[in-house]
């Protein structure tokens, strides 16, 4: 896996880079940022959103299912005690054409996709000081 490093672009704006790609993040006006960019949370639901937009539009596009895009929308509910995403409900927009009954089976190939996958079995996350 590539390195990921995170700077302070200024006030709470921060970059993260990783492999010569650039992404911004920012918190809300109201959060004491200035609203530049996402939030952190908002980019981890994005992300979520992405991976699985990959994936469906994968499988839609290996069985001919080509009659429109795949589409993501998430909505994002945060949590208190501890501060935390508390739930992301993620509604799919699937190309024109394709039957109901193979809905389930794109259910378990959105549900297979690396971030939805982290959700369900979290990983260890050690922070180190240097």
């Amino acid at each position: 896996m590539d390195l990921i490093t995170v700077t302070r672009k200024s006030g709470l704006v921060f970059e993260f880079n990783v492999r010569g790609h650039t992404v911004a993040s920012d918190m809300s006006v109201s959060d004491g940022g200035t609203d530049a960019a996402p939030s952190p949370a908002e980019l981890l639901a994005g992300s979520l959103g992405a991976c699985i937009a990959m994936m469906v539009q994968g499988y839609c596009d290996r069985h001919g299912y080509t009659d429109g895009e795949v589409g993501v929308s998430l909505t994002l509910e945060l949590a208190d005690d501890p501060k935390r995403v508390g739930a992301i409900v993620v509604d799919v927009e699937l190309p024109d054409g394709v039957p109901e009954d193979r809905w389930e089976a794109i259910r378990r190939v959105a549900e297979k996709c690396t971030i939805h996958e982290t959700f369900s079995h979290p990983p260890r996350v050690d922070v180190e000081f240097m």
